[in-house]
């Protein structure tokens, strides 16, 4: 059989085209699959940096934590060493166990450190001597409150005349409620009436805070000292709450509501049967912390 030259020509001319359409094929399929490859490393190797960063970020801020805790335990530290005179001239804490006079010289536990403003960051509390007599004795106590601020201790509150070597002196009880952080005082006074007053710090947002005096309770010594909440009131007892004299039975419900958040001693002078179990620390005890803080 003879080919025609024009057949052969047209074969080959088919066969070319055959071969470039097969090549075009083969590229693409070169190019989508050499796409599709550095999209998906390119997707784990950003999640992979995403989650470094976030690894990263967390670390930094922990540590940032850490060392902005330690400014704040270096600045109580120094403080504590500034006020170290008066801190140690307070030495009638417990009166129980001063037979021979009020000026016993006994180490106290008048420090404690918590946060009690609810902003995270521990406060520093402690109770100084005040108002020396001429044998150099304070005869007066005073509570004061700092917290962190601008890179320093501020006193952000402060009670004077906590406790006194002065008639029959004063009893109290310094507590933080765990359920909403809230710091109490409760504070007993001995006279012609005995007193007992229930203060709480304010959450105000400017410094000072003030001691917002929430109950209290009064009544005649000589009459009986038998005042608890299931003894039928007597005309000598008198209970008030924010300022207005109530109920007795008012007066212990509320002390009741506050005994349900939780109430934590920080530091108290309570002795004998009313002993109260604080976190307080004496001065030596509260430099070993501090520094173990600090260099930890």
């Amino acid at each position: 059989m003879k080919i025609h030259k024009s057949t052969i020509i047209s074969l080959a001319f088919l066969a070319v085209v055959y071969l470039v359409m097969q090549w075009r094929r083969n590229i693409a399929s070169v190019e989508k699959n050499s796409r599709s490859i550095p999209e998906t490393e390119g997707k784990t190797i950003q999640s992979d940096r995403k989650k470094d960063q976030k690894e990263a970020e967390t670390s930094s801020d922990n540590s940032s934590s850490e060392n902005d805790l330690k400014a704040v335990y270096a600045s109580y530290l120094t403080l504590l060493k500034e006020k170290q005179k008066d801190i140690e001239a307070y030495t009638w804490q417990i009166y129980e166990e001063n037979p021979v006079g009020r000026h016993l010289k006994m180490k106290t536990k008048g420090i404690a450190i918590a946060d009690v403003y609810g902003d995270s960051t521990p406060e520093l509390l402690f109770i100084d001597g005040s108002q020396y007599d001429e044998e150099g004795n304070a005869i007066h106590a005073n509570l004061h409150i700092y917290s962190f601020q601008d890179g320093k201790p501020v006193e952000i509150a402060k009670k004077e005349n906590l406790d006194y070597q002065v008639g029959g002196g004063a009893v109290y009880d310094i507590f933080l409620t765990e359920k909403n952080k809230r710091l109490y005082i409760e504070q007993s006074e001995f006279d012609a009436r005995d007193t007992e007053v229930l203060y709480l710090l304010s959450a105000s947002a400017s410094f000072p805070l003030e001691w917002d005096k929430q109950a209290s309770y009064s009544y005649d010594p000589e009459k009986s000292f038998e005042n608890d909440a299931t003894s039928p009131q007597r005309s000598d007892e008198e209970f008030i709450l924010y300022d207005k004299p109530v109920e007795k039975t008012d007066y212990y419900a509320f002390k009741k509501r506050i005994e349900e958040k939780n109430p934590k001693s920080l530091i108290s002078n309570f002795g004998g049967e009313e002993n109260k179990e604080s976190s307080a620390l004496s001065y030596s005890e509260a430099l070993s912390f501090l520094e173990k803080q600090i260099h930890e």
